[in-house]
C-alpha cells in the first residue's frame, strides 16, 4: 500500500486549512498518515476504510476514530466538516454526497483520467476551487555526491463550499 508523502500532505494542510473544533473524514485511509497528521489540528478524524484489514492494526491517535465502511456509507450517515479522500473508487457519487456537508473537500489522485473526472464533478456541484499538480523530487546518494529521483506526481484536486 502507498502512503501519502508528508510533502503532499504539507500542501493538503495549507488548502484545507482545518480549524481545531472540525471534524475532518479520510476516506480511503489507508495507513492513517493524512489521519494522524490532522488528528493534531481538529477536534475528531474519522478514518474510514473499506478494507478492514488495512485498518485492524494501524496505529492512531486518540481523537482518530476507525471505521470500517464504504466511503459512501459513511458520508450520508455522519456529519463532518473537511473530507479528504485518499481513494477514488465512487469517487464522482461521494463527492456529490459530500458536496452537500462539508465545507471543504479534496481528493489526491494519481491518474490524470480519474483528475480529469473529478474536476468535471466538483464544477457540475459548485465546488471546485483548483487544482494542483505536485511534482516532487527525493535526493539521494550517488557516487558520492546528492542527486535527485523524481516520484509519481500527485493531483489535488480542491473543493469546498
Amino acid at each position: 500500500m502507498k502512503e501519502t508523502k508528508e510533502e503532499i500532505i504539507g500542501v493538503l494542510f495549507s488548502k484545507l486549512k482545518p480549524n481545531n473544533d472540525d471534524v475532518f473524514v479520510d476516506i480511503g485511509c489507508g495507513t492513517c498518515k493524512v489521519s494522524n497528521f490532522f488528528a493534531d489540528y481538529v477536534k475528531t478524524v474519522y478514518a474510514v476504510d473499506v478494507d478492514g484489514s488495512v485498518i485492524r492494526d494501524v496505529d492512531v491517535k486518540p481523537n482518530v476514530k476507525l471505521i470500517h465502511a464504504h466511503g459512501l456509507e459513511f458520508l450520508r450517515d455522519f456529519d463532518y466538516d473537511i473530507v479528504f479522500f485518499g481513494g477514488t473508487k465512487d469517487i464522482e457519487e461521494m463527492l456529490r454526497v459530500a458536496s452537500e456537508k462539508a465545507r471543504r473537500l479534496a481528493v489526491n489522485v494519481a491518474r490524470i483520467e480519474v483528475a480529469c473526472n473529478v474536476i468535471r464533478t466538483m464544477k457540475e456541484l459548485n465546488v471546485f476551487r483548483e487544482a494542483i499538480v505536485v511534482n516532487i523530487s527525493k535526493s539521494y546518494e550517488l557516487a558520492g555526491l546528492t542527486a535527485f529521483k523524481n516520484l509519481n506526481p500527485v493531483f489535488i484536486i480542491v473543493g469546498g463550499s
